[in-house]
């Protein structure tokens, strides 16, 4: 499979990044990008601290349904030819099948399978695994190591590339932990049939909960035009607006930050994900890598709009 991207829009894609100066000497030669689990971190930390997880093309359009041709979201995240980036964003599927096509541009040898995700409750996952909603690419470096890539999992998801090593513990954002297992489902009845889990636990006192498995099967985008179809109008069913944004060491201009809180925000070369910013509703929370609190909250749709351009930089007008 080819990338749906030019070589020019992933120059445009690498210079918006702000990428440090040891892999922005790339930019305009995207092919060269290094394959190494180095490059490969910086490069997913960089999208998820510049391309939101948010589901406004579900709440914010006349089909109610996102749109995922891969040409398509390019121009919503990154523009027209000739325009500047537009700070938006995307759901699970948006931003993954973008990346995915990134990875591909840059040489990457990777493929995108579906997921399996367990219900919220009170904000916790419970229950069993549900159908397929969830989307993630699985990466595999030179080297022959393979990675798991989620780039749109909101405010629980992995700040890194994890390899496909069943049991390896990685620390995520503040004192959460995550991993993944190679393992089974409870429902399964062919115990053979392995599946990865994607698990956390809020700190090493706590029990590990697992979010979602998935497979070694490779999807391709006629799958998601399914799946996009379902999740499209179940987050509308829902209706819950939201938007995630991660945020990188040295770009808390702006934030209301404790004291304290700015003890990770050192400007270095290296990219590391120091807090999460989230609106939810009518409430934006700030998480620097402790507990969540309000930072503001609105009453209007006016309001609302406001707050989306204060907090990251999207016009919906």
């Amino acid at each position: 499979m080819v990338s749906s991207y030019s070589q020019d829009q992933l120059t445009k894609y690498l210079h918006h990044l702000n990428l440090p100066s040891k892999y922005a000497k790339y930019t305009h030669n995207p092919t060269s990008f290094p394959k190494t689990e180095d490059a490969l971190t910086t490069l997913f930390r960089c999208q998820i601290t510049r391309f939101p997880y948010d589901n406004l093309s579900v709440h914010y359009s006349s089909t109610n349904l996102a749109d995922i041709n891969p040409q398509n979201i390019y121009v919503k995240f990154l523009g027209q030819d000739g325009n500047e980036p537009t700070g938006r964003g995307g759901y699970c599927l948006e931003c993954s099948i973008f990346f995915h096509h990134v990875l591909l541009g840059l040489g990457f040898s990777v493929y995108m399978t579906g997921v399996r995700n367990r219900e919220r409750i009170d904000g916790f996952p419970q229950g069993e695994f549900k159908g397929w909603t969830h989307i993630v690419n699985i990466l595999q470096l030179p080297n022959g190591q393979e990675y798991h890539l989620d780039v749109a999992f909101g405010g629980d998801g992995a700040t890194r590339p994890l390899p496909l090593i069943s049991g390896q513990i990685f620390s995520n954002l503040g004192s959460q932990e995550i991993r993944l297992i190679h393992g089974n489902m409870s429902k399964q009845t062919r115990s053979e049939q392995k599946v990865w889990i994607y698990q956390y636990r809020n700190s090493k006192e706590k029990e590990w909960n697992s979010f979602y498995s998935f497979v070694e099967v490779e999807f391709f985008q006629e799958d998601f035009e399914v799946i996009n179809r379902f999740t499209s109008w179940d987050a509308r069913q829902k209706g819950n607006f939201w938007v995630v944004g991660f945020i990188r060491n040295g770009e808390t201009f702006g934030l209301p930050l404790l004291e304290g809180e700015d003890t990770n925000n050192l400007v270095t070369e290296d990219v590391y994900v120091i807090g999460k910013i989230m609106f939810v509703n009518d409430v934006v929370k700030l998480n620097m890598g402790g507990r969540t609190r309000v930072i503001d909250s609105f009453n209007t749709e006016d309001e609302r709009l406001a707050g989306l351009k204060k907090y990251f930089s999207i016009s919906l007008i």
